[in-house]
């Protein structure tokens, strides 16, 4: 899955290794609510910018990518931690656009 980011993940964004997705993964769980879209769903952390605390998910079963801003506490509302889904090609034009920025 990584491999179909490197083509436009510029800076900010970046992928992550191994045990850096396992730190992230871990994270996500810890803050969601069990109202919240991504709760009991398998997210594979695959990129972050380095500027804030957006991580890039691959949530397999929903066959989409969640850019996820992660807050570092428990969350008791399904709308955070703040999460936009995308497709492939959705995520491409999103990444582009906040690399344009810098």
């Amino acid at each position: 899955m990584k491999e179909n980011l490197k083509e436009f993940m510029d800076d900010p964004w970046w992928i992550v290794t191994d045990s850096v997705a396992e730190t992230l993964e871990n994270e996500l769980s810890k803050e969601l609510s069990s109202d919240h879209i991504l709760y009991a769903k398998k997210a594979l952390a695959v990129a972050r910018r380095e500027d804030n605390d957006d991580v890039v998910y691959w949530i397999k079963d929903l066959d989409k990518f969640a850019v996820v801003h992660l807050t570092y506490g428990k969350e008791i509302s399904p709308n955070f931690p703040k999460t936009e889904l995308y497709t492939l090609a959705e995520l491409e034009t999103h990444c582009k656009h906040i690399s344009s920025l810098y």
